[in-house]
């Protein structure tokens, strides 16, 4: 089984999780549309086992067993959507799960995992569904087998914001495609703040010089898994697909959302560089030509894009 990158299991420790599950964004409803097109055009209407290696506290686990849903003719966000200034969450689409398996190797990720299941979403939403956190990584998906999902199984595997911390492609696509079904997929989901307008690549360089060399998404180094013999013998070509969005979002959310990446917690992070940092990010943000959703409370539009990569087991 391959290691965790050192940079996650520091950063990601007990004690910070939830930070990151609160301070996190979620997943605009287009890219859960796309997601639920391509597993369902391999998969039956009903009863999807659908496992998620890397999943974290469960931001996007939710989204997959209890979408926001519709009443009175608008959308009707779960806690992780309560945030002004929305402009992509409704319409989502639901997600016809028996079973739901995330494997996360950090225990403090699954903790939070729990504690969030429980606390955020309504207790209906997991009847008579198999939802369930187990240790594992990315190349070891043995305790999902504890659950009902055997080898040649899987309706998908998704694996949301975490394949770039991914350190053997070649052992993680083997076991992946030994979970999927022929013509399933193995479906990589990321969040990145835009690097436009102007004062959002000022954010992302003032603090990506922080990073410690990991291998953040934004490097692009997870694209190796395109020379893999595993890619090359068990999976059709990828797919590549994109979406613009925006959040409302105040200067102190904001900044809580930025210190919640790996490299920036106390771990890595001294109190003088934090503080220097800081003050940098809040400089550009009070300086920016912001567009405010409401300008009374501090409100003003933050955009994202979010990228999906999907590549199917072959028959």
């Amino acid at each position: 089984m391959s290691t965790v990158h050192e940079v996650a299991v520091s950063g990601f420790g007990e004690g910070t999780n939830d930070l990151y599950d609160r301070a996190r964004p979620s997943y605009p409803s287009d890219a859960l549309q796309k997601i639920h097109d391509i597993i369902s055009e391999s998969s039956s209407e009903d009863g999807w086992k659908i496992l998620e290696p890397g999943s974290g506290t469960g931001i996007f686990s939710r989204l997959l067993i209890a979408p926001p849903t519709t009443s009175s003719g608008g959308p009707v966000p779960t806690p992780d959507q309560e945030e002004a200034g929305d402009d992509s969450f409704s319409n989502y689409p639901q997600f016809p799960i028996d079973t739901l398996i995330s494997i996360e190797p950090s225990e403090g990720m699954r903790n939070q995992w729990n504690r969030s299941l429980l606390s955020k979403l309504p207790p209906p939403s997991t009847d008579g569904k198999t939802i369930q956190t187990v240790p594992g990584s990315f190349d070891n998906f043995q305790a999902a087998q504890e659950y009902g999902v055997n080898k040649g199984e899987a309706d998908a595997v998704i694996i949301a914001q975490a394949w770039h911390w991914c350190p053997d492609h070649e052992a993680a696509l083997t076991e992946i495609a030994s979970y999927l079904k022929p013509g399933a997929p193995l479906i990589l989901i990321w969040n990145l703040e835009a690097f436009d307008p102007t004062w959002q690549a000022e954010i992302r360089e003032a603090y990506q010089k922080f990073d410690k060399g990991s291998p953040q998404y934004y490097k692009g180094w997870w694209k190796a898994m395109y020379d893999t013999k595993a890619y090359k013998e068990l999976f059709q070509e990828k797919v590549e697909w994109k979406t613009r969005w925006s959040k409302g979002i105040t200067e102190d959310q904001l900044v809580d959302r930025l210190f919640s990446k790996s490299y920036l917690t106390s771990a890595h992070l001294s109190a003088s560089d934090r503080g220097e940092l800081e003050g940098n990010l809040r400089g550009i943000i009070r300086s920016a030509p912001l567009e405010w959703v409401d300008k009374a409370n501090g409100v003003f539009k933050y955009a994202y894009d979010t990228d999906i990569v999907y590549l199917r087991k072959k028959a």
